[in-house]
């Protein structure tokens, strides 16, 4: 091998290192990347779900609300329609759609916990 190529040999060698030690770096920190992103992820994929079904509990919950009082409403008396709306406010059925919902999640909540720990003490 000729003597005048060893410095080169030498520089390309040097100038190979660099980069193998960037690319190992930019691999572990993808990875890194990568498993944060699919952990946060699932985080607010299943946060985003449950937001949607206590919406979706609440809206069905007053729309059976508001439909059951405007049935009450056709077949009742004027007076009494007339009395009614000066007790009950106009946003009775969204109270109550909200009240029925919190009782149902808590009640979902407290089976979840129950379920759990039963299940723990059985292992």
């Amino acid at each position: 091998m000729p003597v005048f190529l060893l410095p080169i040999i030498t520089g390309a060698a040097n100038m190979m290192r660099l980069p193998a030690l960037i690319t190992f770096l930019a691999g572990i920190f993808g990875q890194i990347i990568a498993f944060f992103a699919k952990y946060m992820t699932t985080k607010v994929a299943m946060q985003l779900t449950i937001i949607t079904a206590v919406s979706a509990l609440t809206l069905g919950v007053f729309a059976v609300i508001k439909t059951l009082i405007m049935a009450v409403s056709v077949v009742a008396p004027e007076g009494l329609v007339h009395g009614a709306s000066l007790v009950i406010p106009d946003n009775a059925a969204i109270c109550l759609s909200s009240i029925v919902s919190a009782h149902t999640v808590r009640y979902v909540w407290i089976w979840k916990v129950y379920f759990i720990e039963s299940f723990a003490q059985g292992r």
